[in-house]
C-alpha cells in the first residue's frame, strides 16, 4: 500500500476513544491524518489542506456524516469516501449509495477489510487522474470531452451513455450487475428490465455486439 505514503487523509470522528487507535492504524499508510469532530471543522480542514481520502463516521454526536457528505459531493464527485458505523444499518446505507462511497467500515475496524477498502479507493484516485481511458477495438473515453474517440472519430454521448461508460471505466475487470446499472446509470430512477435491456441493445448497435458479454441472471462482463 506504499500509493498512500504521500496521501492525506481526513477523518470525520467525534469518539476520542477511537480516534485515537484510528489514527495509529491510518498512519501505517497515509502521509498525515487530519481529524474533525464536527462538519464545520472538517470543511475548515477541506479548505486549507489538500485531502486525498475522507473517512466518516455515520452517527456523529448532534450530526450526520452523511449530511457532510452530500454537502460535499454537491462540489466534490471524485474524492474517495469511506464510511464508518458501529453496526450495519442498511436503510442508512440505501441513503448512502447515491453518494459515489468507496467503502463501508464497520467498528472496530478490520485490518483486511480497511486494505480492500483502501485499494479501491487507489483505484478510484488512479482513475481520477486519467483523462482517456482505453477500452477495446481502439475505442477511448475522453473524461473531459465526455465522449467515446476511436481514431480520428468521435462519438457523442447522452447522459446515460455517459454514466454507462463511466461506470464501465472503474470497474472494467468487474462483472456489471443490474443493481450496478440502476446506482450508476440510472442513478435510481425507475429501471425495468425492458429499457435495460434496449439500453445494451443499443449500445451494441453503436459500437459492436460484443462490446458487453451477457452472464445470465448475473449481469454482463466488459470484454477487453
Amino acid at each position: 500500500m506504499n500509493f498512500f505514503n504521500d496521501k492525506k487523509l481526513l477523518l470525520l470522528e467525534d469518539s476520542n476513544e477511537f480516534v485515537e487507535n484510528a489514527v495509529a492504524l491510518f498512519n501505517m499508510f497515509v502521509k498525515k491524518t487530519f481529524i474533525a469532530t464536527n462538519i464545520k471543522e472538517a470543511f475548515e480542514i477541506l479548505e486549507k489542506e489538500k485531502i486525498d481520502l475522507i473517512i466518516s463516521d455515520i452517527h456523529l454526536k448532534n450530526e450526520s456524516g452523511l449530511d457532510f457528505i452530500k454537502k460535499f459531493r454537491e462540489t466534490n464527485n471524485e474524492t474517495p469516501i469511506l464510511i464508518l458505523s458501529g453496526y450495519k444499518d442498511e436503510e442508512l446505507l440505501f441513503k448512502a449509495m447515491t453518494l459515489n462511497l468507496s467503502g463501508y467500515l464497520i467498528k472496530p475496524i478490520n485490518f483486511k477489510a480497511l486494505i480492500e477498502a483502501f485499494e479501491k479507493c487507489e483505484e478510484k484516485i488512479k482513475f481520477n487522474n486519467q483523462t482517456v481511458i482505453d477500452l477495446k477495438d481502439g475505442y477511448k473515453y475522453d473524461k473531459d470531452l465526455k465522449k467515446l474517440v476511436k481514431h480520428s472519430e468521435i462519438f457523442e454521448l447522452n447522459k446515460k451513455e455517459i454514466l454507462f461508460f463511466e461506470m464501465i471505466c472503474e470497474n472494467k475487470k468487474k462483472v456489471i450487475t443490474k443493481d450496478m446499472f440502476a446506482k450508476f446509470v440510472y442513478e435510481y430512477e425507475p429501471m425495468s428490465d425492458s429499457a435495460l435491456n434496449n439500453f445494451i441493445l443499443r449500445l451494441r448497435k453503436r459500437f459492436g455486439k460484443s462490446f458487453l458479454h451477457t452472464i445470465p441472471d448475473i449481469g454482463y462482463k466488459f470484454i477487453l
